[in-house]
Order: structure tokens, then C-alpha cells, then sequence
């Protein structure tokens, strides 16, 4: 059986202060190519770490990690996936300046009331 690449639902990320954990795991069958992608480029491996593990012949895992996350004001992480069937990209990570989790939060907050107040009162 010949499968294109899928990206399964145990992909995620951690994040602390000092650090960015990503994991990607993909499913295919002829087996997959996993390439990361930071900000829109292809990762260099000089600035983070990658680490490829095999599962079994259809499943790959790759490992992302990045120092210092925080000295960035913004990152959009990109895992895609290849074989000869085709491809399949998620969008794993993105970190905006701290500064503006309040404003974000305050804003997603006064939203999220907006919209319960007009469902319970259109009722």
C-alpha cells in the first residue's frame, strides 16, 4: 500500500523561557522526509537542533529545539512533510513579543464575552 504523507495529531510544541521543543510525526508509505521551516526559511542547523527518528517504515519523528525562543518577537514554525505522493505542512509555533500577551488576552477575553452576550440574548 502506497499512502502521501500525513502529519498526525502528536505534533506539538513546549516552550519555556530558555527554550523551543517541537516534535513532528508523519506517516507515509514510500516513507516521508520531514523539513522544517523558521520565519519562512528552510532551518539552518547552525542556530537550533533537528533530530530525525524512525519509527517503523511509514513513520518518521523529527525533534526541533530552540535556545533562547525569547529573543525573537515573533517565530512561525513550519513542519512539512514529502514523498513522491505529495506533501502536508503544519503550522506549529508562533511567539509574539511578550509585551503584548495582555493585550492579546484582553482583547480575545472581550471578544469571547461579546459573543456569549449576543448568543444568550438572541435567544
Amino acid at each position: 500500500i502506497i499512502d502521501p504523507p500525513q502529519i498526525l495529531f502528536s505534533s506539538h510544541c513546549t516552550t519555556t523561557e530558555s527554550q523551543l521543543d517541537c516534535s513532528c510525526e508523519t506517516l507515509g508509505n514510500p516513507s516521508p522526509n520531514i523539513h522544517w521551516y523558521l520565519n519562512g526559511l528552510t532551518v539552518n542547523h547552525s542556530k537550533c537542533e533537528i533530530f530525525n527518528e524512525t519509527l517503523n517504515r511509514t513513520i518518521l519523528r523529527s525533534f526541533f529545539t530552540l535556545t533562547q525562543p525569547h529573543k525573537k518577537n515573533h517565530l512561525t514554525l513550519i513542519c512539512r512533510t514529502v514523498n513522491s505522493l505529495g506533501s502536508a505542512s503544519i503550522f506549529l509555533f508562533l511567539f509574539l513579543n511578550s509585551v503584548l500577551y495582555p493585550a492579546i488576552i484582553s482583547t480575545l477575553g472581550v471578544l469571547l464575552l461579546a459573543l456569549l452576550l449576543y448568543v444568550f440574548f438572541i435567544r
